[in-house]
């Protein structure tokens, strides 16, 4: 598991390329090609939009309507693993696009990788974990270019996705915000 390159296809590759500044090898990096350049690498926007597609529960399918490509390489993911491990298993653990019990749910997120039998449940399993990650991405790249232009756009868009998720974890919605600001 996240032993070996990963290649992102169509929109998702466009919209991975746009939010990183740059891969680790030999992609153009966004400030030639333009960009927003809120991560650093793609395994970063990976990471995050696993968090992002679980959050929002957005999953979306591989597109291959165009011929973008972005490729995540094994050495970042040696980097990262036990993050993306960590991501992976909650992933498999929050999932609700299943009716699994809590003990199924346990084996898919901890045993599945390890045990031969389940090879094929397990690629369902990263399937859907890449699911939700090009999901993330998606939501990612619509918040960052809706109304951005300058890279303080860029900026100010990051500290009001940072305060939702503060008040969001705070236990504060923005229904409510609004609530309060209408009565």
């Amino acid at each position: 598991m996240f032993e070996n390159d990963y290649t992102i296809n169509g929109k998702h590759a466009t919209y991975l390329k746009f939010l990183a500044k740059k891969n680790s090898k030999d992609d153009q990096s966004a400030e030639e090609k333009g960009g927003s350049k809120l991560f650093e690498r793609y395994i970063d926007v990976y990471m995050n939009a696993a968090i992002w597609g679980l959050l929002y529960s957005r999953t979306a399918k591989r597109d291959t309507g165009s011929e973008d490509r972005a490729r995540i390489y094994a050495d970042a993911f040696a980097k990262e693993r036990e993050n993306c491990v960590f991501l992976y298993r909650m992933v498999m653990l929050l999932d609700k696009t299943t009716n699994l019990s809590p003990e199924d749910r346990v084996d898919r997120a901890f045993r599945y990788d390890t045990l031969p039998e389940k090879k094929d449940e397990f690629q369902k399993n990263m399937e859907l974990f890449h699911d939700y990650v090009r999901g993330g991405i998606e939501l990612m790249y619509e918040k960052f270019t809706d109304g951005c232009t300058t890279q303080d756009d860029y900026l100010n868009r990051t500290y009001e996705v940072m305060s939702a998720f503060k008040k969001e974890i705070e236990g504060i919605s923005y229904d409510d915000e609004i609530g309060k600001i209408l009565k």
